[in-house]
């Protein structure tokens, strides 16, 4: 009996170890550079994948392993990935032979209700949507959109303002990333879902709490993601899902709700469900087109706005912060040009084109997406043979159907040859008599070309608006608690350092606190 069990154990390992071996040969076979992989986890590593190690720091040690390279190869778990390093290859799937690269590589085998975002959808679904949303995210639609957000960063100063209060004024100690988190949760509340949430008052609100649930990525969260990587069909036999039906259900009774309340009632709210709504009335009574904007159509777009200004954002401005904190100079040159602005506007609200026209606040902010991006990087599948040519039109790599692409932004953004001593806070590298030196393809924060992120103008508003006001009323001051490594205090997938966010705030000399 035992050698019978034992025989099947070896079998099976055996038979294991040579499916996890299947795709290793792909970069050998067709000459491109590689680091060895590692049965199963490729060149992923068991601490990075669980979020033990430094995601991003991988990400540049593995583009600047290969500097002399042009393309090289990555294998993420079984899946060899082709890696560009060359601008004119990213320039090209980017955008000159974006007809061979329109689709992230993802499973078509596992569909949910995401795959109907902008994000998941491919080909010419993907084009319709993406024609469909374009514009909601115009600068006049964000200019409406704008007193929303900017009512939510006033709540946000003022939650700081009556914890100095009670401080007797000597300053507050905060974790960041749950403040912010609790900002962008309430400017997705009110800016896309079209309700009141004040997360600073109402600390376990269950808009809040879904958000926490869903954006937090645990060892039991990778686990299961690669389940279904691996497993696909059996995952979806098993009647498992990535999204939880609880969670799903509570978002389309929050849309749907409001929506027939606003049309029983006539009332137009300048916030994403608006915006959604006129889409898919004009989607819909056209005549010159078949397609169709359905209502699991709109609510896809609705959760995708969800999960991605939830997370993403929030980190950002949690990187903002971190550097004017630690850049007291920055931070100085930053506040004066608040003080000008302030001037400027007479006694007046802060308004979006004054807002948006700060230069300098541009500066500081493009700096810290690129010295901390929200995305290491970014993928394509090829869709069609074809040759990807160098600027001397030479080919360098011949690409086949279903190959997938790496754009590595995190790399680009921290070699030297484009962004001398990357490591430093340098917010004059975007003056305007300095862009011209940056060059094109080499500075992605929001990812390259058509499937570049559409909301990237919302989420700037977001991150200048609180910042604004932030840095108006407060001195930002490092503390005891402050990570001052940081880069190799994150962990994992996620850009959060293990010690978290912490950092000290004071009012300003010329504010007062009562």
């Amino acid at each position: 009996m035992f050698l019978i069990v034992g025989t099947l154990v070896i079998v099976l390992c055996a038979l294991l170890y040579k499916w996890s071996v299947a795709k290793y040969q792909t970069f050998e076979q067709r000459g491109i550079p590689h680091e060895k992989p590692t049965p199963l986890l490729g060149n992923m590593r068991f601490k990075e994948l669980f979020g033990l190690s430094p995601h991003l720091v991988r990400q540049i040690e593995q583009y600047q392993q290969f500097k002399d390279s042009k393309v090289y190869g990555a294998y993420f778990l079984r899946d060899p990935i082709f890696v560009l390093r060359d601008l004119e290859l990213i320039k090209s799937v980017g955008v000159k032979q974006f007809d061979h690269f329109v689709n992230h590589s993802g499973s078509e085998q596992f569909q949910t209700l995401l795959s109907k975002s902008l994000v998941q959808l491919k080909d010419r679904e993907w084009r319709d949507m993406r024609s469909i949303l374009s514009p909601t995210f115009t600068g006049i639609k964000m200019r409406a959109m704008y007193e929303l957000i900017n009512a939510c960063s006033e709540v946000g100063v003022a939650y700081i303002e009556d914890q100095l209060k009670s401080a007797n004024g000597n300053g507050i100690e905060l974790e960041m990333k749950d403040y912010f988190t609790r900002f962008t949760n309430d400017v997705i509340a009110s800016a896309a879902f079209g309700i009141k949430v004040n997360s600073f008052e109402e600390q376990n609100n269950k808009f809040f709490q879904l958000g926490q649930t869903v954006t937090t990525i645990t060892a039991a969260t990778m686990l299961k993601a690669l389940l279904f990587t691996f497993m696909p069909k059996l995952m979806k036999s098993l009647g498992l899902s990535i999204l939880d039906e609880k969670m799903i259900n509570y978002f389309r009774s929050l849309v749907f709700d409001a929506i027939k309340f606003r049309v029983k009632n006539s009332i137009i709210r300048p916030d994403m469900i608006h915006l959604l709504m006129e889409a898919q009335r004009k989607v819909n009574e056209s005549e010159e087109s078949n397609k169709k904007f359905t209502d699991d159509d709109l609510l896809a777009q609705c959760l995708l706005f969800f999960f991605a200004g939830f997370e993403t954002v929030s980190t950002c401005l949690c990187f903002v912060t971190y550097e004017l904190c630690m850049n007291p100079a920055v931070q100085q040159q930053l506040y004066e040009e608040i003080l000008d602005v302030e001037q400027q506007l007479q006694g007046k609200p802060l308004d979006y084109d004054s807002l948006m026209h700060m230069k300098y606040m541009d500066m500081v902010v493009s700096e810290a997406l690129r010295k901390w991006p929200p995305a290491p990087q970014t993928d394509r599948a090829c869709n069609a043979d074809i040759d990807l040519r160098d600027e001397n039109n030479e080919i360098v790599i011949s690409l086949k159907k279903g190959d997938r692409v790496f754009i590595p932004i995190a790399g680009l953004h921290y070699d030297p040859e484009y962004f001398p001593d990357p490591e430093e806070f340098r917010p004059e590298r975007f003056a305007e008599q300095n862009k011209e030196d940056i060059k094109p393809f080499t500075y992605m924060p929001f990812g390259v070309g058509p499937r570049s992120c559409i909301g990237n103008r919302m989420a700037l508003m977001e991150v200048k608006s609180i910042i604004y006001h932030q840095l108006l009323k407060f001195e930002l001051l490092p503390c005891k608690k402050t990570t001052l490594d940081m880069m190799n205090n994150i962990m994992g997938f996620q850009m959060a350092p293990k010690d978290k966010f912490w950092l000290k705030y004071v009012a300003r000399k010329n504010e007062t606190v009562n």
